[in-house]
């Protein structure tokens, strides 16, 4: 298993690359499988987050304050993405985010529980 300290890194790495590319201009399109895909990486994506932040931080916090922040994260982002000329912010990008976190952090929970 990895340690705090490692997840914490790893957490952050994420961060910044789920931030960097949330607002950087997309060049090429993306191939679409199936009509939702967009929301399906978006809930992945913040399932990741999720699962990552609690390994990084769910001694010190429980699991409900990673998840919010996270929210609010996506939030952001989602404002930020509204503020670009080559980007928007999509409410139902920030639905499939917090789903994706709650799914996450709900399932996290019951395992710590288990334990």
């Amino acid at each position: 298993m990895l340690s705090d300290k490692t997840y914490r890194l790893i957490f952050w790495y994420a961060m910044v690359a789920v931030l960097l590319l949330s607002l950087l201009p997309i060049s090429a399109p993306e191939l679409e499988l199936f009509h939702w895909q967009d929301k399906l990486h978006h809930f992945i994506t913040y399932s990741a987050l999720c699962f990552l932040g609690i390994q990084a931080y769910g001694q010190n916090y429980s699991v409900w304050i990673i998840g919010f922040v996270l929210v609010v994260f996506g939030l952001v982002i989602e404002f930020a993405q509204s503020l670009t000329g080559y980007r928007f912010g999509d409410p139902i990008d920030l639905a499939a985010n917090t789903l994706g976190i709650i799914v996450a952090g709900v399932f996290l929970r019951n395992q710590r529980n288990k334990l």
